[in-house]
């Protein structure tokens, strides 16, 4: 079994006075890996990250300089889950996609982040941001099972009425998410 962080919107720029809020610390500090779904918008991020475990990142929409080096989707492989990784800021080949209409609060941004990974017949979950709001459902896509995993925000919750970030426990093949929030 693999404790897995997830994270997204971290918003931490540089020379700002907003850091990594305790409650990520307290949550990430048994995982041992931590998925970032992009606007880290410093390097230093990922450094704090890299402390607590490996970090592995997307580039999101507010990501320049040396972070506009991230990819803006990659596949992680966890015992026997593939994790597709986006922001979900833009679709796939830049070609809009329909709304998810039942996704309250993410219903363009889990679209888009879908839109990248609908044709892997292998990929288990999603994890994307953009919204700054927490999402966890499990959707049928091209006729398999596949969880979205929205984690939120941990400094900037928008319009989101918390912060926010998120745990997978990965089991061989099931996948046990919670959404921690604040």
């Amino acid at each position: 079994m693999k404790l897995i962080g997830v994270i997204s919107d971290t918003h931490i720029h540089g020379g700002s006075t907003r850091a990594l809020p305790e409650q990520v610390y307290a949550a990430f500090e048994n995982v041992e890996m931590i998925l970032h779904g992009g606007d880290l918008t410093a390097p230093g991020v990922l450094d704090a990250l890299n402390l607590l475990a490996p970090t592995i990142a997307v580039r999101g929409n507010n990501d320049y300089g040396a972070l506009s080096s991230l990819p803006v989707s990659r596949r992680v492989e966890i015992e026997n889950v593939v994790i597709g990784m986006t922001h979900g800021d833009k679709p796939a080949n830049d070609v809009r996609v329909p709304k998810f209409t039942d996704a309250p609060g993410n219903s363009q941004a889990a679209a888009d982040a879908i839109s990248h990974f609908e044709f892997d017949g292998d990929v288990n979950c999603v994890i994307f941001g953009h919204s700054h709001r927490a999402l966890l459902q499990n959707r049928e896509i091209n006729g398999r099972g596949v969880l979205l995993l929205n984690p939120g925000s941990p400094t900037d919750r928008r319009w989101s009425p918390h912060f926010g970030c998120a745990i997978l426990k990965i089991d061989g093949d099931k996948i046990e998410p919670q959404l921690i929030t604040w």
